[in-house]
C-alpha cells in the first residue's frame, strides 16, 4: 500500500470524483452529481492551477486525496467567491417590539438577505469516500487546505468562510427550502442546488425575497433548521470550529446551514504550522506523525508520515519524499498531527 497524499485535480480524476459526488447524498453544490456540471468545475479548477494569478481573482483550488492510486476524497479552497454576481446569505438578526400601552416587549428574529461575505476566501467540497473513512482522513482533507492557505497567501482572500449542509430528514426532507424557498425559486431542491452548480448564483439574487424574513412566521420545522448542520456535516463543522472559525449567525439561503468564518491569521492548524529545509532523506526514528506540505500550485503536495524537526531542518523517509516530491535541500511546511 503506498503513501496516500493530496495533489491538485487532474482531468483522469473525472470518474472517481463523479462517483463521489453520488455518494455525497445531494446538497453539496461544488460536488454536484450531474456530469456536465461537475466537468465545468473540475476543468475550471484545472484551470486555476495552470494559470499564474498575481492575487485572488475568483479561483477555485480543488484537490483531492489519492490512495493506491484511486481519489478517495476532495477539498478545496476558493481564493475569492461572488466576484461576479455577489455571495448571498442570510443573515439572524434580532428586532424587539414593544409597546407601552400593553405593556409588552417582544424581540423577533430576521432573516435578512446579505453579500457580507462577497470578496471573502472560502475551503469547502470536503467529502471523504465512505470506504476511506476511520483513518483520520477527514481531518487530513480539512487540514491540507490550510497548509495551502499558508502556502499561498497571495493568492487567498481573507477573511475565509466556510459553508456547510443544511439538515435534512433521513428521508431527504429539506424543511428549510419547503417553507421558503421554493415559494420563490418555484423549483425542487434539487433543481435549484444543480442550478447553482452548473449556473452561477446570479439567479439566487434575482428570484430570493428581498426583504427580511420574520423567522416567527416559518414553521416549527424549518425554525429547527436554521444554522444546524446536514447529520453528514456535523463533524466537519466541529473541525472547522476547533480550528477557529465562529458561527456569527449566517445561514445558507437553500437549506438553512450554518456559515462559520475566521481570519487566516487565526485558524490553529496556519498559527502552528513551520517552515523547514529537508536535511535528510532516511529513517526518522521515533519520530511524531506531521502533515507535510511542498510545492506551489501545480506542483503542491501534502502527505502525512513521521518526520523529525530539528531547528531549521527536518528528516523524512524516502516514500514520504517520493509521495511529496521533494529531494534534499527542498523547502517544506509542516504541522504536528
Amino acid at each position: 500500500m503506498s503513501l496516500p497524499f493530496m495533489r491538485p485535480v487532474e482531468a483522469g480524476d473525472f470518474e472517481d470524483i463523479f462517483a463521489l459526488a453520488k455518494q455525497s447524498g445531494g446538497g453539496m453544490t461544488n460536488l454536484p452529481s450531474d456530469r456536465e456540471a461537475l466537468k465545468a468545475r473540475l476543468d475550471f479548477a484545472i484551470e486555476s492551477f495552470a494559470s499564474s494569478p498575481a492575487e485572488p481573482t475568483g479561483e477555485v483550488y480543488m484537490m483531492v486525496l489519492e490512495q493506491d492510486g484511486k481519489v478517495v476524497g476532495t477539498s478545496a479552497v476558493f481564493s475569492a467567491i461572488g466576484l461576479d454576481h455577489g455571495f448571498v446569505n442570510y443573515r439572524i438578526n434580532k428586532t424587539v417590539h414593544a409597546s407601552t400601552q400593553l405593556k409588552k416587549r417582544i424581540e423577533r428574529r430576521l432573516l435578512v438577505p446579505t453579500h457580507d461575505f462577497t470578496g471573502c476566501a472560502e475551503v469547502g467540497s470536503l467529502f471523504l469516500s465512505p470506504d476511506a473513512r476511520g483513518g483520520g482522513f477527514g481531518k487530513y482533507l480539512a487540514k491540507a487546505r490550510y497548509l495551502f492557505i499558508a502556502e499561498h497567501r497571495d493568492l487567498i482572500a481573507d477573511p475565509i468562510c466556510a459553508e456547510l449542509r443544511g439538515w435534512r430528514s433521513p428521508e431527504g426532507e429539506q424543511p428549510f427550502w419547503e417553507a421558503l424557498g421554493k415559494f420563490f425559486f418555484d423549483m425542487e431542491f434539487e433543481d435549484a442546488d444543480l442550478a447553482n452548480s452548473a449556473l452561477g448564483n446570479q439567479f439566487i439574487a434575482d428570484m430570493m425575497p428581498r426583504h427580511p424574513i420574520y423567522v416567527a412566521l416559518l414553521p416549527e420545522a424549518a425554525r429547527e433548521c436554521l444554522g444546524r448542520p446536514h447529520d453528514g456535516a456535523l463533524p466537519a463543522f466541529n473541525m472547522l470550529l476547533k480550528e477557529g472559525f465562529a458561527f456569527r449567525g449566517y445561514i445558507d439561503v437553500f437549506d438553512g446551514g450554518p456559515l462559520v468564518d475566521a481570519h487566516i491569521d487565526d485558524i490553529k492548524t496556519i498559527q502552528e504550522s513551520r517552515v523547514a529545509t529537508v536535511g535528510e532523506i532516511a529513517d526518522p526514528g521515533e519520530a511524531p506523525v506531521m502533515l507535510l506540505a511542498s510545492g506551489r500550485l501545480q506542483t503542491f503536495r501534502v502527505t502525512r508520515a513521521p518526520a523529525k524537526a530539528d531547528g531549521d531542518n527536518v528528516t523524512i523517509d524516502d516514500e514520504t519524499a517520493k509521495a511529496l516530491g521533494v529531494k534534499k535541500g527542498d523547502r517544506l511546511r509542516f504541522v504536528e498531527w
